[in-house]
C-alpha cells in the first residue's frame, strides 16, 4: 500500500483559500462517502482545522487515487478550479506523509508550536473515518502510531511548555494594541471553546463590560455567566458595535457576519476612539475590507503568527529533540508497513506446508493403524513434521522480513508464490 497526503496549511495557503477548503462536520462526512465511492480500494481520513485541510489516503501500490486525481477531487468538492489550488496545496507520499502527520500530532506543525488542541482534532477526524468505514488497516496503524508518538514527544520534551494557545495569542494581540482593558468594552461573538478561553483571560484583565452574542441564547447566557458578561441579541450585534472598543469573534459561520456596512456607522459615532477586531474564525467572521475603515484595526488568524514567532523560543529549542523521536517512530512505522507487504507470502507458504504435512500424516496414520503403538508413533511423527517445517521455513521468512523495505522484497515474494504454487490456494 502507498500513503498519500495532500495538504493546505497556514504555511502554504492564505486564510482566503483555507476557508474555502474547510470541511465542517457534515461536509467531512459527505467527502469521506464520496472518496469511498470513487476509490473503493483506498482508505481515507480527512483532517480539517482552522489552520489546515488535509486528506490522507492509503491505496494499493498501482491503484488510485494518484496525486493529481486527489487535487482534482479536492477542487471539485469545494467548487473550485484545480488551478485555484496552485502551490498552496502540497502533496506528500509514503514516509514523508507519515512524518508530516506525526509532526502535526506532536504540535510541531502548528501555528502555536506544541499546542494540545490538535490531538483532540486528530482523534475526532480519525473517529469520523472509522464511523464512515474509510480508515482501514494501514491508516489505523498510521494514526494510532502518530497519536502514540505525540504522547511520547510531549512527555519527553518541553515542546508544550507554558500555557500557549491560539486563544492566548489572540489575547496577547489585544494587549499589543491596548495597554489596559480598564474602562474598555469587549464585544464577543460566538460561544465556542475558543470564545470561552479568550473571554476567561480578557475578564481577568478587568474590562468595564463584556458583551456576549451568539445565535443560541442559552449558550450565550452560559458563556456570559462564566465571564460576568451581559448577553446581547445576536441580531443586534451591529447596534452594540458603537460602544465596543474590542471585538473578538469565533463562530462556525460559512460567510462573514460583520461587514463594512455593519461597522462603518459604528465608527461614525465614536469620534477618535479606535476599534480593534480580532477574528480567529475560519472561514472569517469579518469581511476583509472592514480593515480599510479609518480607526479600525482588523487582525485575523494569520496575523497571530507574528506574535507566535516572537513568543515561542523555548518550544523551538525543543524541536530537534521532538523530531528525533518522530524520526524513530516513522522508521518503526515504515518497517511495520513494509513487513505487512511480505507477510502474506510467508503465511501462505506455512499454510501450504502444514496442509501437505496433514495429508501425509493422514496417510501415515492409515499405514500405522495395525500397530499396537500407532497413536504414539503418529504423535511423534506429527511433532517432528511441524518442527521440521518451521526449521526449514524460518530462514526464508526471516530473510523476507529483513528485506521488507527493499526493492527485491516484491520479487522474492512473487518467486515464493510461483515456486510453491501458492496462488493455487486462493
Amino acid at each position: 500500500m502507498r500513503l498519500l497526503c495532500i495538504a493546505a496549511t497556514y504555511k502554504t495557503a492564505a486564510v482566503a483559500l483555507r476557508e474555502r477548503l474547510t470541511f465542517d462536520r457534515a461536509g467531512r462526512g459527505r467527502a469521506l462517502a464520496d472518496l469511498a465511492q470513487r476509490w473503493r480500494q483506498a482508505e481515507c481520513v480527512i483532517l480539517s482545522t482552522c489552520n489546515r485541510s488535509e486528506v490522507y489516503v492509503a491505496r494499493p501500490a498501482h491503484g488510485h487515487p494518484r496525486e493529481q486525481e486527489l487535487r482534482d477531487w479536492l477542487a471539485e468538492f469545494h467548487g473550485l478550479d484545480e488551478d485555484d489550488l496552485g502551490e498552496a496545496v502540497v502533496a506528500l507520499a509514503d514516509d514523508e506523509a507519515a512524518k508530516h502527520l506525526y509532526a502535526v500530532a506532536a504540535g510541531l506543525d502548528s501555528m502555536v508550536p506544541g499546542e494540545a488542541q490538535i490531538i483532540r482534532q486528530i482523534k475526532d477526524c480519525y473517529a469520523a473515518a472509522g464511523e464512515a468505514g474509510t480508515a482501514g488497516a494501514v491508516l489505523n496503524v498510521l494514526f494510532q502510531s502518530a497519536l502514540r508518538s505525540a504522547k511520547e514527544v510531549r512527555s519527553q520534551t518541553a515542546i508544550g511548555a507554558g500555557k500557549m494557545s491560539v486563544a492566548s495569542v489572540a489575547v496577547d494581540c489585544v494587549l499589543g494594541h491596548v495597554e489596559s482593558l480598564a474602562g474598555k468594552v469587549v464585544l464577543n461573538v460566538g460561544a465556542s471553546k475558543m470564545n470561552a478561553l479568550m473571554l476567561r483571560r480578557l475578564a481577568e484583565l478587568g474590562p468595564a463590560r463584556i458583551l456576549v452574542a451568539n445565535r443560541s441564547p442559552d449558550r450565550a447566557a452560559a458563556l456570559a455567566g462564566a465571564c460576568n458578561g451581559r448577553v446581547v441579541p445576536f441580531a443586534d450585534i451591529a447596534a452594540h458595535l458603537a460602544e465596543a472598543d474590542i471585538v473578538v469573534t469565533s463562530t462556525a459561520s460559512e460567510s462573514p457576519i460583520l461587514t463594512r456596512d455593519d461597522i462603518a456607522p459604528a465608527m461614525a459615532d465614536r469620534a477618535d476612539r479606535p476599534l480593534l477586531i480580532v477574528d480567529v474564525a475560519v472561514p472569517r467572521d469579518v469581511a476583509a475590507d472592514v480593515g480599510e475603515l479609518p480607526g479600525v484595526t482588523l487582525r485575523n488568524i494569520d496575523d497571530l503568527n507574528a506574535i507566535v514567532r516572537e513568543t515561542m523560543d523555548l518550544r523551538r529549542e525543543q524541536r530537534d529533540a521532538a523530531e528525533q523521536l518522530i524520526d524513530r517512530h516513522v522508521e518503526e512505522l515504515v518497517d511495520r508497513l513494509d513487513v505487512r507487504r511480505v507477510v502474506p507470502a510467508t503465511k501462505s507458504l506455512y499454510r501450504r506446508m502444514e496442509r501437505v504435512a496433514a495429508e501425509e500424516l493422514a496417510e501415515a496414520g492409515r499405514k500405522l493403524a495395525a500397530h499396537s503403538d500407532a497413536d504414539e508413533d503418529l504423535r511423534i511423527l506429527r511433532r517432528t513434521t511441524h518442527r521440521l517445517i518451521r526449521r526449514m521455513l524460518h530462514p526464508a521468512a526471516r530473510a523476507l522480513r529483513r528485506r521488507a523495505g527493499s526493492d527485491e522484497a516484491a520479487d522474492l515474494s512473487a518467486a515464493l508464490r510461483e515456486l510453491f504454487a501458492l496462488d493455487d490456494d486462493r
